[in-house]
């Protein structure tokens, strides 16, 4: 009782925070920010993927209480969503990472990048690539009914193992090819005088620590189940501890959804500066001074991330 009650309380806040919080982003982005800089592009469209996933919540809290009630239809929807909000988010976390290292490893390739034309290719390229990377789920994830149990799940084995291998190993290239820019960043600015790109790697790095830290759990998790179907792992007890792993591990995955937009106000000066102009434009104010505090990408050097930091 007492975990089920605590669970329902877990959704229902990462949920509302989670909504509330990514749309909150969102419109302090297209509202104060300048939409050229390719790092607001990347974190615009990290919140979209956040809110992909929170959206999924309610839905999958039902289904662990009362099995799958919505249907067919809803049935494969939803897990599309889930899976394209996990690659997405994967991909635009690894992007963010990637422009910080050519702004500090290589600034004259990260000044030729800044073009607007590149951040909608790459927009475009990291949406495609996540549906594609879906396309399991959406052939083999089927509604079905076992007695008076309403599931949603795949009907065989090997997609089972083709989609939990295909999230494994995006994340483990996701995750090597981060600890390689960041090895890289840190050998750089050893040997720079310049304290200017300090601040926003140790930004992004917190972004990205909180998003590995929520989800590898979870990959280690679906990990052990693929070893279970393919029968190397076939004791009942701790066959049971996976599943129960996976299902808490899902909740501390969805924690990050949340978590990115309190992350943004505790360490993001410029976020909170625009957060608090929006609070205080509940009152009457003037347009221009709403129109002053957009920030425009011209502004400021190569060097420095024109973002909501």
């Amino acid at each position: 009782m007492f975990v089920t009650l605590f669970t329902n309380i877990l959704n229902s806040l990462i949920f509302i925070f989670g909504i509330t919080g990514n749309c909150l982003v969102l419109w302090i982005i297209i509202t104060y920010e300048s939409r050229e800089s390719l790092t607001n592009i990347f974190l615009f469209n990290l919140s979209i993927a956040d809110l992909i996933l929170t959206s999924c919540l309610p839905f999958f809290s039902i289904y662990q209480s009362q099995g799958w009630v919505f249907g067919a239809v809803a049935c494969k929807v939803f897990n599309i969503l889930f899976s394209i909000g996990f690659y997405s988010g994967l991909i635009f976390v690894t992007f963010l990472t990637y422009h910080r290292y050519l702004a500090v490893v290589d600034p004259l390739s990260a000044l030729k990048a800044k073009k607007p034309f590149y951040g909608v290719l790459i927009t475009l390229l990291a949406w495609v690539i996540s549906i594609a990377a879906s396309v399991p789920v959406m052939i083999f994830q089927v509604h079905s009914t076992n007695g008076d149990l309403n599931k949603c799940e795949y009907n065989q084995v090997l997609p089972v193992l083709v989609s939990h291998y295909q999230q494994n190993i995006s994340f483990l290239f996701a995750l090597s090819s981060i600890i390689f820019c960041y090895y890289k960043i840190l050998r750089t600015l050893q040997h720079s005088r310049s304290q200017r790109n300090h601040k926003p790697v140790r930004l992004i790095l917190f972004i990205v620590l909180v998003y590995f830290l929520s989800w590898t759990p979870y990959n280690i998790a679906i990990m052990l189940q693929s070893f279970h179907h393919q029968q190397f792992l076939m004791e009942c007890n701790f066959i049971k501890r996976i599943d129960y792993a996976k299902y808490v591990s899902e909740k501390l995955a969805l924690l990050h959804c949340f978590l990115n937009p309190i992350l943004y106000a505790l360490v993001g000066i410029k976020f909170r500066r625009h957060l608090k102009h929006m609070m205080k434009c509940f009152y009457p104010c003037r347009h221009e001074e709403v129109h002053g505090t957009r920030i425009s990408s011209h502004d400021h050097d190569h060097n420095r991330i024109d973002s909501v930091y």
